[in-house]
């Protein structure tokens, strides 16, 4: 990936885009959560009003 975007190692490429990383795990854990819990609607589905 480095390599690929022009880096000249891995440890330049983990200095500049460290933030993207800060809390993936996190988040990732809580969107699988979202994903596992039964009843959750799709937040990207709106219900219709009739």
């Amino acid at each position: 990936m480095a390599n690929w975007m022009g880096h000249s190692s891995t440890d330049v490429l983990r200095e500049h885009y460290h933030y993207i990383f800060e809390g993936a795990e996190q988040r990732g854990r809580a969107a699988i959560a979202t994903m596992l819990t039964l009843g959750v609607d799709d937040p990207t589905e709106r219900a219709e009003v009739a």
